[in-house]
């Protein structure tokens, strides 16, 4: 059920272009007919003059998945080497291992860190993100109140890397879905000077040393990195439909068992294919688990009154 669902000032703008211009003066690279569309999770209610985005747009097709978490990270600081966890983990990117790492600690620093020359090197020109469970809320608590409380970086090495980091207010019990948001890994704060990314680094600070995480306290999996290509998809063929008698439109978009899964879906967003495309219809919705079992179909109508 949609919490929220319109057509974007820029999607107005379409309509108008469209309708009122005539037809030898039509551009064949602007305002074009929406023909695309994309899902996201963490969609607040959408307004008319919001960017053209979803809030968080997540990859509908797989991307790369640059390490499925099915083997140990080396512990250092305060952190303890990872042990597998076979019964919390997250689907999702095509893998099938169904296996996650506890980040486990040794209590004797603030800092625990864990690192991993990953299977498939990160292309820094990408977008990135991983998973991150937390327990409950004796263990989010553990993490450091002010300031930041995580920090993930794709690296060269120790020296050589981009970064990013969180507060613990940033952060809930469950899954968590952390990621470079609309920047590329290139365009987060650098150090050094970075060249082929072949390691994942991560790093929890909490309150005091001898805060404790252990197996299943704190869970990562799925670290992975996507194009902007990977966020898009084409409607359902021969839609949208257009019913004149009605004065309505029907776009019907698709997602199917290998799409999307492991997220909460709640906001769907269609675009057209301008070289800086545009959104001309947004909806929140209740939230959608998808997983490989699913397939789901939104549809859209919308009708001149």
């Amino acid at each position: 059920m949609a919490n929220g669902n319109i057509i974007r000032n820029s999607g107005r703008k379409v309509l108008l272009y469209r309708g009122y211009t005539i037809t030898a003066n039509l551009s064949a690279t602007q305002y074009l007919a929406p023909t695309k569309f994309k899902v996201g999770v963490d969609n607040t209610t959408p307004l008319v003059g919001d960017t053209e985005n979803l809030d968080v747009p997540i990859p509908i097709s797989n991307g790369t998945v640059n390490d499925d978490c099915n083997s140990a990270f080396t512990g250092s600081n305060g952190g303890d080497n990872s042990t597998n966890n076979t019964s919390v983990y997250k689907e999702g990117g095509g893998v099938t291992d169904v296996t996650a790492q506890n980040l486990r600690t040794t209590g004797s620093n603030v800092n625990k860190t864990w690192t991993k020359t990953v299977d498939s090197n990160f292309t820094a020109a990408r977008y990135a993100g991983f998973w991150l469970y937390i327990l409950d809320a004796t263990a989010l608590a553990k993490f450091k109140s002010s300031g930041a409380a995580l920090t993930a970086r794709w690296r060269t090495d120790a020296s050589n890397y981009y970064q990013k980091t969180w507060t613990a207010a940033e952060l809930s019990t469950g899954w968590n879905w952390l990621h470079t948001g609309s920047s590329l890994i290139s365009a987060l704060t650098a150090v050094g000077t970075p060249g082929a990314l072949s390691e994942f680094y991560i790093n929890i600070e909490t309150n005091n040393a001898a805060d404790a995480f252990v197996a299943g306290d704190v869970v990562i999996d799925l670290v992975r990195t996507w194009q902007a290509s990977n966020l898009i998809a084409s409607f359902v063929a021969g839609y949208p439909s257009l019913d004149l008698t009605n004065h309505e439109v029907t776009t019907r978009m698709f997602l199917g068992t290998n799409d999307a899964n492991g997220y909460d879906i709640d906001g769907v967003g269609t675009f057209n294919e301008d070289s800086s495309p545009l959104m001309l219809t947004e909806a929140t919705i209740n939230p959608i688990s998808k997983s490989s079992t699913d397939e789901i179909a939104f549809v859209f109508k919308e009708r001149l009154l």
